[in-house]
């Protein structure tokens, strides 16, 4: 039996995620890259989620030295992908395995309690460009699916 629970606009399913989803999905490139050049390209991820730390403003260096500390949520991806984001801040070339979870102020119950599990986030999906984004990939999630 599936639980549900509504928080906002997004909707928390408790049940087996299909095993035939791709760890990552969107539009696509001729070379199998995900495109997240159009602005509020929708993408969904699938993997395993956690919470990491990373070090903040002011260099984004080190927690030791005094940056602030950054709790992030990141999906671990099961294989390498890569994504187009037109040539802007992202490189095709690159493959990569974390994908970082943004929006989490709405969702922070929702994904602290799925931390460690297998998720598919759905959401606007863009190429990381700032010091506050600590994978490739950064998804807004509009909704999470835990397993």
């Amino acid at each position: 039996m599936n639980a549900r629970i509504f928080l906002s606009s997004m909707l928390l399913i408790f049940a087996p995620l299909p095993t035939a989803i791709a760890q990552v999905r969107g539009a696509q490139t001729s070379e199998g890259c995900i495109r997240v050049s159009d602005p509020q390209s929708k993408v969904s991820v699938s993997g395993r989620l956690t919470l990491q730390l990373f070090p903040g403003v002011p260099n984004f260096e080190s927690i030791a030295a005094g940056d602030a500390e950054e709790r992030t949520f990141i999906v671990e991806l099961p294989a390498e992908t890569c994504i187009d984001d037109g040539g802007d801040f992202a490189d095709p070339a690159e493959k990569f395995v974390t994908v970082q979870v943004s929006g989490a102020d709405r969702l922070s119950t929702v994904l602290k309690a799925a931390v460690g599990r297998n998720v598919l986030i759905e959401g606007e999906g863009f190429a990381s460009y700032t010091g506050h984004h600590h994978a490739p990939l950064v998804v807004i999630a509009d909704r999470v699916s835990v397993e």
